[in-house]
């Protein structure tokens, strides 16, 4: 299915800028392991531990590669949010 053309819009294979938030902590040297994302930590409304991770990924599989691995250390996914794509 073809869809049509906008400015803005997101493609599978173009770069774009992503925050991810998750549930409890990941020490900052594991950003190689995530695609580079910076990685910081916040207290949630409800007094747990988040990590942000945000960073420029080059194309959606390079997302689904970061949120497979936040999938095998078995942190939930609270957002994933695309920042920007251009």
């Amino acid at each position: 299915m073809k869809s049509k053309s906008r400015d803005n819009a997101l493609t599978m294979a173009g770069a774009a800028t992503y925050q991810i938030i998750v549930q409890g902590t990941i020490d900052p040297s594991w950003a190689s392991r995530l695609a580079g994302m910076n990685i910081t930590e916040r207290l949630a409304d409800n007094g747990e531990v988040e990590t942000v991770l945000v960073g420029r990924l080059a194309d959606q599989t390079a997302l689904s590669s970061v949120l497979n691995r936040l999938y095998e250390l078995h942190l939930p996914v609270v957002s994933t949010d695309c920042l920007d794509n251009g």
